[in-house]
């Protein structure tokens, strides 16, 4: 599948002291790249929630790997793709670009999850509809 793209300017609010990007502010860009990766594929969230009576994609487990900085000024840009679908289960795969090198790579791992008509306060875990998943495999 074709990586979505997401650019932009580090703040000064994303850094620390030494105006290097604190590191959980990558888990929030992240959460960002993912809902843009679905955007690109004309399901934006909002829609998509109603539609499929969506109660979010709960992150089970997120990880990233740090391999270099970025600074406070730096354009920087986000690759993220579905790397795997399981039936409740897919995984967002991201790399950080800045200045032509990766400097950082990172995954999350969400959970398909809809309301629950029992308790409309709760959600559980359901299959991935196969037409999301088609979604992803057409090109952009």
């Amino acid at each position: 599948m074709t990586p979505a793209r997401l650019e932009f300017v580090v703040d000064f609010a994303d850094c620390d002291p030494a105006r290097i990007v604190f590191y959980p502010r990558y888990f929030d860009w992240f959460d960002r790249a993912t809902e843009n990766l679905f955007r690109e594929r004309g399901m934006a969230w909002p829609q998509l929630f109603v539609q499929y009576r969506l109660a979010g994609f709960p992150i089970v487990d997120a990880n990233a790997k740090f391999l270099g900085p970025s600074r406070f000024g730096e354009r920087i840009a986000i690759e993220s793709w579905i790397d795997e679908w399981r039936n409740k289960l897919f995984l967002v795969r991201h790399r950080v670009h800045n200045a032509g090198k990766v400097v950082v790579e990172g995954h999350e791992l969400r959970v398909w999850a809809l309301r629950d008509p029992a308790d409309p306060e709760s959600m559980k875990a359901a299959p991935v509809p196969e037409e999301i998943k088609a979604r992803f495999e057409a090109p952009l």
